[in-house]
């Protein structure tokens, strides 16, 4: 298993549009995906289940993977969180 911290620096946070698009993002790769967030752990490949995380602009997220490809998973999720989820 690897772990990632990083800053949501969208306006939002973990709203409806981004969340669909990192669980999208997630669901492309074998590997287990989850987000923890004030000691909260939601799913990364759920929207519904990140949207629950209450994440908002400017908070710092865990990212875990843990699978085959981990470290294709990770650095593609974090990709899409620097860049504001834009694909």
């Amino acid at each position: 298993m690897i772990e990632k911290i990083i800053k949501i620096k969208d306006e939002i946070g973990f709203h409806a549009r981004t969340s669909s698009l990192f669980a999208k993002q997630a669901s492309a790769f074998q590997s287990e995906i989850f987000i923890e967030f004030n000691h909260k752990k939601g799913n990364g490949k759920s929207t519904l289940s990140l949207m629950t995380l209450g994440v908002k602009s400017q908070d710092v997220i865990k990212i875990c993977a843990n699978g085959i490809d981990e470290i294709k998973a990770l650095k593609t999720l974090e990709e899409l969180i620097k860049n504001n989820f834009k694909t």
